[in-house]
């Protein structure tokens, strides 16, 4: 059965840093990087446009999974705001496909969090606050966390086939 990989936490954690290095490592993988799905200047989140970001990302997801060379798809995403209502839809749009989902937090200190951002670039005026405000947002989720504060990216990969090692055991 395939896995979806679902690598999630709040603006600047490694989600994509964590995502891309998994990539490389986990063979006949698939990433889907759900900023892709919404490149848009300016983006406004408005009904039109989480429409077309829940459109954007159904059709790749989907085409991931029914591809007979992919048996791991990763995707990295947010689930703060309206952001959730597109991934549960997201999910919704799958669920005559076959496929075990695994999710997973990842997660740092506000600090290691704020020096992240900083240095990507993210300082703009107001958007570190609000990433920072939706952190409350992945605490206590029912989900693997992984803190990745002190921990190399390789690390952090080891960590994620480790705990995908284990679920297709339970699986």
């Amino acid at each position: 059965m395939k896995t979806l990989l679902s690598i999630h936490g709040s603006d600047g954690v490694g989600k994509s840093t964590v995502c891309r290095r998994l990539l490389q490592r986990l063979p006949h993988s698939a990433w889907l990087e759900s900023e892709w799905c919404r490149m848009i200047n300016p983006f406004d989140l408005t009904p039109e446009i989480e429409a077309l970001a829940e459109r954007h990302i159904s059709v790749l997801l989907r085409g991931y999974l029914e591809c007979s060379l992919v048996e791991h798809v990763i995707f990295s995403y947010g689930l703060h705001g309206p952001l959730k209502r597109i991934w549960e839809r997201v999910l919704h749009n799958q669920r005559d496909l076959s496929f075990h989902l695994l999710p997973i937090t990842l997660t740092c200190s506000e600090e290691e969090n704020t020096r992240r951002m900083i240095q990507d670039g993210r300082n703009a005026a107001g958007y570190m606050q609000h990433a920072l405000q939706t952190r409350v947002v992945y605490e206590g989720l029912p989900y693997p966390v992984l803190d990745s504060t002190r921990v190399p990216v390789e690390d952090a990969v080891e960590k994620i086939l480790a705990l995908l090692q284990e679920d297709k055991q339970v699986v």
